[in-house]
């Protein structure tokens, strides 16, 4: 069969596997086999009972065997069956136990033979949760993204299957010569050792060639689209007098660097070319402002403005901000408006009446004409899809286009993905903001924290936020807290008001409880990640963030913004119960510092950018799990080559920069205000 086949070609996947599939954006067997394990769990030598640590997820070889046992514990208030057995292999026992799954009975071995292998618990004395049973290792046994309707074991299967089916039919995609010089292994032999490798040096072998040739193409596409973007004729704006004037009409004076990158901003503006800026800060920086000056030049030279924000709330923040300032020349846009609402504000963006316009995802639907487009804002760029962003700027010819991002990404990193943006830093905080008080909390503190948060309340009147890996309790992770759980402990235990808020709400009831929060009737607020972008608490001094081993440092340091927005005492606490090495050293970097900047490129060292960037959205960018795939010295390797490859002369070489365009062509609409 060929790459581009439809799953159900191959043999094992039926049309219920293939639509479950589709939800994670696959849909061929080139789909398949690019699709990258989130990681891999090394199960090709046992490790001894006695040696095990807590939380990890091991392989055990089986000497000694008891009777199963079924007990009926009342979890969430109702009996649920624990399957358990205890083993041994000489060096000590453990039980194996199965939360809810009665027909694990069956696949119990009745003697000793074989090995097991799953997660390891000691909170309760040593438990290893949902193990597995096989007569042998499995070797390096891969772990991927889910979604509904299929597991890991359907998953490896098939897998197995599409590398059955491609096997003999990989056509290499990079020229011997290039590929012998940057140290590239073939295109058959990373697939398959991408999936299954024989070990890690495979594996890591495998994730180099694919992020090389991930970033070569994605380099060439950038570079692209920047020659075309220089080409094309957009507005140049009559920036002169205009920064004294902003500066006139607001009730503080901005900081160096913001004042800074309001002078960036205005070059690009008076360019005949668009501007395709990316105003980098961190949490808190003031990067608001810098959007309202770009909004402004735009309006003085009469056009409209659009500024897109990831939620509602947020939105009708901007809206407020706007009105306060230029005075009620700005109209709002958001999903859940009334009827007549929308419809008052589509007449004035249409007619251009609006200067100044705020809304969601809403302002990119097609009932939406703007009269005379000059510039785009996307807050929060990493919560908005590339597509949604090119939606918007294509709604006028060419226009100048800032991104706002409060993630802070290493230069190196942001020169692979941002090749097509000029880049402004911003590190200065506003004056009058005390820098946030990060503690760890150990496990046998943590009902002491939670009193402490509580008379902080109710003593300064102040707000809390409390954060969760994950929204209701599972079988396999009950190493972790979830949002349920914790919602439910502190609504009994504490005498202050505590709400729960999720991504499995629906966004007007989400909406709701964030505004309850904003305006104070809301103490305490339990919440999944939903929260990392939000809403602006001045009031909110306290983040809690449980089973943080789960976070990475740049998506703490985000969370962390949530707090620390005023001239407040704030605190920030890290509860952990997993004694690895790596979550020691992520709390002890937070702990120290608040710098984002630092904790990024700390980040990167530790968990590589892939990890940092938390990029992986499945199906909208054949580029994104280049960024799981390797460290920064093969990613530069790869840009270095691209940029080679595009001044150079030979045939070849010009073979594959036109192969790359020809191949993503579709992407080029997908990255165009990336």
């Amino acid at each position: 069969m060929e790459l581009n086949d439809k799953l159900t070609e191959i043999k094992g996947i039926g049309p219920k596997r293939a639509e479950a599939l589709a939800r994670l954006g696959l849909f061929s067997l080139r789909d398949l086999l690019y699709f990258t394990p989130r990681e891999h769990y090394d199960l090709r030598e046992a490790k001894k009972i006695e040696e095990l640590e807590h939380g990890e997820y091991a392989i055990i070889k089986i000497e000694e065997i008891a009777k199963p046992s079924v007990s009926y514990p009342l979890i969430n208030g109702r009996r649920t069956p624990l399957i358990s057995v205890y083993v041994s292999d000489g060096s000590g026992r453990i039980r194996l136990s199965w939360f809810n799954q009665p027909y694990i009975r069956n696949s119990i071995p009745d003697f000793a033979h074989g090995f097991a292998h799953g997660r390891v618990d000691m909170t309760h004395g040593k438990v290893m949760v949902n193990a597995a049973f096989c007569p042998e290792p499995p070797g390096m046994l891969p772990v991927y993204p889910l979604t509904k309707g299929i597991g890991q074991v359907s998953m490896r299967s098939c897998l197995k299957s599409a590398l059955r089916a491609a096997d003999g039919r990989y056509v290499e995609t990079l020229p011997d010569e290039l590929r012998l010089e940057h140290r590239l292994c073939q295109l058959g032999f990373a697939l398959e050792n991408l999936h299954f490798p024989v070990n890690p040096e495979a594996l890591a072998i495998a994730k180099r060639r694919l992020a090389f040739e991930n970033i070569l193409d994605f380099t060439i596409l950038l570079e692209s689209f920047r020659a075309e973007r220089l080409r094309a004729n957009g507005f140049a704006f009559d920036t002169a007098g205009l920064e004294e004037e902003f500066l006139s009409l607001l009730p503080y004076r901005p900081t160096e660097g913001q004042l800074a990158v309001m002078r960036d901003i205005a070059a690009d503006m008076a360019k005949s070319s668009p501007m395709n800026r990316l105003v980098q800060g961190d949490v808190g920086s003031g990067k608001t402002m810098l959007a309202f000056y770009a909004m402004f030049i735009a309006e003085r030279n009469g056009l409209q403005s659009a500024l897109m924000a990831p939620t509602a709330l947020l939105a009708e923040q901007h809206y407020s901000k706007l009105n306060a300032l230029f005075g009620n020349r700005a109209v709002l846009l958001t999903g859940n408006m009334k009827k007549s609402e929308q419809k008052a504000a589509l007449a004035a963006i249409e007619s251009g009446e609006a200067a100044y316009v705020v809304g969601t995802h809403s302002l990119i639907e097609e009932g939406v004409r703007f009269s005379r487009l000059g510039a785009v804002i996307a807050d929060e760029q990493h919560r908005f899809g590339v597509r949604q962003r090119a939606e918007l700027g294509g709604k006028a010819g060419s226009p100048d286009v800032l991104i706002m991002s409060a993630t802070p990404i290493p230069r190196t990193l942001s020169l692979i993905l941002y090749g097509d943006l000029d880049v402004s830093l911003l590190k200065e905080l506003p004056g009058g903001r005390k820098p946030v008080t990060t503690r760890y909390v150990p496990p046998e503190k943590r009902t002491d924290m939670y009193r402490f948060i509580e008379r902080q309340i109710l003593e300064r009147g102040i707000q809390a936020f409390v954060v969760c890996p994950m929204i209701e309790d599972n079988e396999a992770q009950q190493l972790l807290y979830s949002a349920e759980s914790v919602h439910k402990e502190l609504k009994a235990k504490l005498s202050v008001r505590v709400e729960l808020v999720h991504g499995r709400m629906k966004s007007e009831k989400r909406e709701q409880i964030m505004r309850s929060f904003r305006d104070g009737e809301i103490d305490l607020l339990v919440s999944t990640t939903v929260i990392e972008v939000g809403v602006d608490v001045p009031n909110a001094c306290i983040m809690a963030i449980e089973s943080s081993e789960r976070f990475g440092l740049a998506q703490m340091h985000q969370l962390r913004g949530r707090v620390g927005r005023s001239s407040l005492e704030s605190y920030c606490f890290l509860l952990t119960e997993s004694r690895s090495e790596s979550a020691a050293e992520r709390i002890k970097t937070l702990v120290s510092s608040g710098d984002g900047f630092m904790i990024a490129e700390k980040d990167l060292e530790t968990r590589g950018p892939g990890e940092l960037l938390g990029m992986r959205q499945h199906g909208s960018s054949q580029f994104i799990d280049a960024f799981m795939l390797s460290d920064m010295s093969t990613l530069n390797e790869a840009r270095q080559a691209a940029m080679k490859l595009l001044i150079s002369r030979s045939p070849e070489d010009k073979k594959v920069v036109k192969n790359a365009l020809e191949r993503y062509s579709g992407e080029l609409k997908s990255i165009a205000i990336n």
